[in-house]
């Protein structure tokens, strides 16, 4: 009898089988409908057709459940760079990103992150010796990495682990501190990490996962030495993952030397783009004038909102600060000569809206996540058209609506005809004295590039050619790392003498103090 039931359910099963396959043929055919449609719809791309295809929840994403949960009490569903990055970073390749800032590619590697260093802990790689952290993550800017430093604490006691953030202007030894309590995870800065390593005060031989985020903006600050010299530090068999928010020449052959093999994925056009929820508002003025114009519209519509003022020159933050304040308007500069202690304090006030105007340099023009933005001003026009993108985009952030105001003068003609075709692309109306500008701009001397000879395909593989690269740096930029000092050579877990810190607040590192519990990090 039981032989004769298997025998029937076997007929059943096979009687049944093509309606199965029917089934799964019909769900597996409607699940790639979807993601391409989804791909399709915000305008994702991908370089390698077999690359794992978009998750449309964090439920698919292959996240741990804890991390989901902890998720599902900010977000609902990923984010276009989110949906696609997530599952090409989880798979294990090498991932180049390109999408504008603001479109939330922080989650998309520290996710990865806590993920990988879990499974290292798992492998037993963790275990005996401290040899540093199993990942690492590089940003420009102290500000982008205090950042980023601020998510990863949201996940930290989930996902049970020790960070630390390793930037100029503040105290070394209590960053040496957190390092040797056990980091399994360091963000920071090229310059100081680089520092750090010179000295041989930190190791990255246990790290086999690294972040470059704002790639291209730390090839503008001249960084791209430190970024070689600590990627030279880490484990060759290393997972890189890196992000930028634009794909020039110069980005491509970073991404060729430093990630070798990789998926290239970009969200909307790889051609420089301005967000379209923004209203752009361009002003040409006379220089003598340009100042009257601008307090004009500060005392005006202005008024009481929330704003962020770009000036290119130190000097002219300080200004603009004091004649805000001669006119009974309350506002905040932040700049490279300010202490790293003034730079937070001032973007926390500007963030909770205890001041609601703030003047920058481009310090603050990348990646930062400033809520409820409503005005972006240009007093000065940026040297480069890039940074008048970025600028822009700390407004109209999270589908919410925005304003640039931006003030030009005969000076900044040369700008004007890439400035026009950003605003067409964006939808944005094109004034008649800003076409004016641009013609006279066409005859404007332009300023001498250095290009390495030979290209690169569309993903910036690089191809073989000869040659020397030169990217034109400016230099060591005054925001990370130009301040450090020489330090003497200090072998982990040696103590620091009380009187040798370098910044801010506190006195001197010792190996042997008490760990700290978490709210101290």
């Amino acid at each position: 009898m039981l032989l004769f039931r298997s025998r029937a359910s076997s007929r059943n099963l096979l009687a049944c089988a093509p309606a199965l396959l029917c089934i799964l043929l019909h769900s597996s055919t409607t699940a790639r409908d979807a993601a391409k449609a989804y791909l399709e719809k915000h305008e994702i791309s991908v370089s390698d057709s077999e690359a794992p295809g978009p998750v449309l929840s964090f439920d698919e994403s292959g996240l741990p459940s804890n991390l989901i949960q902890q998720l599902g009490t900010s977000f609902t569903t990923p984010t276009p760079i989110q949906a696609q990055g997530l599952p090409i970073v989880m798979d294990g390749r090498n991932l180049v990103g390109i999408a504008q800032t603001g479109s939330g590619k922080t989650l998309a590697f520290l996710l990865p992150a806590l993920v990988h260093i879990a499974q290292q802990r798992e492998k037993g790689q963790v275990t005996g010796k401290f040899k540093g952290p199993n990942a690492l993550i590089l940003a420009p800017t102290r500000e982008l990495a205090k950042q980023i430093e601020e998510v990863a604490v949201q996940f930290r006691r989930i996902a049970q682990i020790r960070t630390v953030c390793c930037i100029g202007g503040e105290n070394r030894g209590r960053q040496l501190g957190h390092y040797d309590n056990g980091a399994q995870l360091m963000i920071g800065t090229p310059g100081r990490i680089n520092d750090f390593l010179e000295a041989g005060e930190i190791s990255l031989d246990n790290c086999s996962y690294v972040v470059l985020d704002e790639a291209d903006r730390m090839l503008d600050m001249g960084f791209e030495p430190q970024v070689s010299s600590i990627l030279q530090s880490v484990r060759p068999e290393r997972q890189t993952v890196m992000f930028s928010a634009t794909w020039p020449e110069e980005v491509q052959e970073l991404a060729s030397e430093f990630l070798g093999d990789y998926t290239f994925m970009n969200v909307g056009s790889v051609e420089l783009s301005a967000n379209k929820d923004i209203k752009q508002i361009v002003k040409v003025t006379p220089v003598d004038y340009r100042q009257e114009a601008f307090l004009t519209d500060m005392e005006g519509e202005m008024r009481g909102k929330k704003v962020l003022v770009f000036a290119e020159r130190k000097a002219t933050v300080d200004r603009i600060e004091r004649m805000m304040r001669n006119r009974s308007i309350p506002a905040i500069g932040i700049h490279g000569d300010k202490s790293q202690a003034q730079r937070e304090s001032t973007l926390r006030r500007f963030k909770d809206g205890s001041c609601r105007v703030m003047i920058a340099t481009d310090v603050a023009a990348r990646g930062l996540d400033i809520s409820d933005v409503e005005y972006v001003v240009n007093y000065d026009f940026p040297n480069d058209i890039e940074n008048y993108v970025h600028r822009i985009g700390r407004t109209g952030r999270a589908n919410k609506k925005g304003t640039s105001i931006t003030y030009m003068t005969p000076d900044d003609a040369r700008h004007g005809n890439k400035l026009i075709k950003i605003l067409v692309e964006a939808e944005q109306e094109v004034g008649q004295e800003l076409r004016e500008l641009a013609e006279k701009g066409r005859y404007a001397k332009k300023p001498v590039q250095t290009r390495q000879r030979g290209g690169s395909d569309r993903y910036g593989q690089r191809k073989q050619q000869g040659g020397q690269r030169s990217y034109g740096y400016r230099g060591l930029s005054e925001d990370d790392g130009g301040e450090e000092e020489y330090r003497p050579r200090r072998q982990q877990g040696q103590r620091w003498d009380n009187n040798r810190n370098n910044g801010g607040g506190g006195g001197g590192y010792r190996h042997n103090r008490h760990p700290r519990d978490d709210s101290e990090w």
